[in-house]
């Protein structure tokens, strides 16, 4: 069953491992698949979904110095041809011109058979980017590519800490978006409060709500603490000072907000019997990380297909 009917079906779980394309200096992206076929064989996932960076101007200096990747299309073709799981290309749109932007979505679907993608925005509304907006690039995805013969497959992001996102969820949506992936969250408070108004708009609307996949990451050093919040992560203060408690252990205090975190989200969907379809993102941040993600990844998923065993709303 391909990712998209997966998605479709809010029953289904679906559990995504997100990672960037190696670096240049590491070597051929063909040696670097070799790390995903040892994820696949410690545990099962639907999907790798592949992010793109860009140093934006207003989120200061970067804390790690920024590496020359490969192509995310083209790391994204190898894993489907040779380890044979579907990628997820991440886009984000509004660095170059509209029909660039086009021609670059259409050639990845055809020339690199990628159906999966993730349409994303800048860092800012208050600036001035020469590319098309999130919902302009899904609308035209929708009328100009995939009304004639193109088979794409979007989704966008979702930041809960942003004021009104769930109305940006439900405009996303309305634009072609089918399914969105979150932040990397280490607290529960904000995307709850996103999930419940997401689902009081969709209710309002009479519409489906779309699959929201949590995204969880390990963290094993100051470093990646501020990377993360390079990123526009947020960390609340008391759960910094709790992964930063004592040497040596800040990997394993991570796995434990993120089950907590974990858990507290899909207890409130299940005592207010809320239909919004949740998901599984885990990534590593930093390449160091890699089996400490595979460690969060199972115990996570095992978390959440238990949870998607047992509960009755989707039904």
């Amino acid at each position: 069953m391909r990712i998209r009917d997966k998605v479709k079906k809010p029953q289904r779980p679906v559990v995504a491992y997100e990672i960037l394309p190696p670096r240049e200096k590491d070597g051929t992206l063909n040696s670097y698949a070799e790390t995903i076929s040892s994820l696949l064989s410690q545990t099962h996932i639907d999907a790798v979904n592949i992010p793109e960076v860009h140093d934006e101007i207003g989120r200061g200096d970067r804390p790690v110095t920024n590496q020359k990747r490969g192509e995310p299309r083209e790391f994204g073709m190898l894993l489907q041809d040779i380890v044979g799981i579907e990628a997820i290309i991440n886009r984000v749109v509004v660095h170059e011109p509209y029909e660039e932007q086009m021609r670059w979505i259409e050639e990845t679907n055809t020339t690199y058979e990628i159906e999966n993608m993730i349409i994303v925005g800048g860092e800012s509304s208050k600036v001035d980017y020469p590319g098309p907006t999130v919902n302009e690039m899904l609308q035209s995805i929708a009328k100009r590519s995939n009304s004639n013969g193109g088979d794409i497959f979007c989704g966008g992001i979702a930041i809960p800490s942003r004021k009104d996102e769930s109305k940006n969820l439900i405009r996303k949506s309305e634009h072609g978006s089918e399914f969105f992936t979150t932040q990397v969250l280490y607290d529960a408070e904000n995307i709850i409060k996103m999930i419940k108004n997401y689902q009081s708009r969709c209710n309002e609307l009479d519409t489906f709500p779309r699959r929201i996949l949590l995204s969880f990451a390990p963290v094993s050093s100051q470093k990646n603490i501020e990377f993360l919040k390079w990123l526009g992560v947020e960390i609340p203060d008391d759960t910094e000072r709790y992964l930063k408690g004592r040497p040596g252990s800040m990997t394993d205090r991570s796995l434990d907000v993120a089950v907590e975190v974990l858990n507290e989200i899909l207890d409130f969907i299940t005592v207010n019997n809320l239909k919004v379809p949740v998901g599984l993102n885990v990534e590593h941040i930093m390449s160091y990380n890699f089996q400490s993600s595979v460690e969060m990844l199972q115990e996570l998923a095992r978390i959440y297909r238990e949870f998607c065993i047992k509960t009755q709303q989707y039904s």
